[in-house]
């Protein structure tokens, strides 16, 4: 959850204030989540410092951020590493080699989600126009994104 501090080392006086209880929040509920095998309790952290950083972004008008791939990469490996806390508490032995072919894919997404992230970054950047390409452009984007989660979610459930 080092992901929580960006906004909070970035954000004005007023903004930190707040921030550090999200933050505080944020980490009591991922905490609470892999203590007490609550799975509900994870994306509910990972949307908490999520949305503190785009608060961050939006308040301070920052019109292209590049730490934003990274970020994406804190939160990605953070819900999936508590994810992975809660599969082990319910788990039985199982194939040989099993950690680390999860440990290639983890590490697999978080590159992908850091070229991906540095794509999107260098088109807007390019872009910087408005209009309907540009929003057919984010459009497919973010439907792209949320079937790799889903297909990333589906095969999870089919190892476990």
């Amino acid at each position: 959850m080092a992901v929580a501090g960006v906004p909070l080392a970035r954000g004005h006086e007023q903004f930190e204030a707040a921030d550090v209880r999200v933050a505080a929040v944020a980490f009591v509920a991922l905490i609470a989540a892999i203590v007490q095998g609550w799975a509900w309790l994870v994306p509910a952290s990972i949307a908490l410092v999520g949305g503190s950083y785009a608060a961050e972004l939006a308040i301070d008008d920052v019109p292209l951020d590049a730490a934003a791939p990274i970020v994406a990469i804190g939160l990605l490996l953070t819900a999936e590493l508590a994810y992975w806390s809660l599969d082990e508490r319910n788990r039985a032995p199982g194939d040989a080699g099993q950690a680390l072919r999860r440990t290639a894919l983890v590490a697999l997404a978080a590159a992908g989600t850091l070229l991906l992230g540095g794509v999107l970054l260098a088109l807007v950047d390019e872009v910087r126009a408005r209009g309907l390409a540009l929003d057919v452009v984010g459009v497919v984007a973010a439907v792209f994104v949320i079937a790799i989660v889903l297909t990333s979610r589906a095969g999870r459930e089919k190892q476990g």
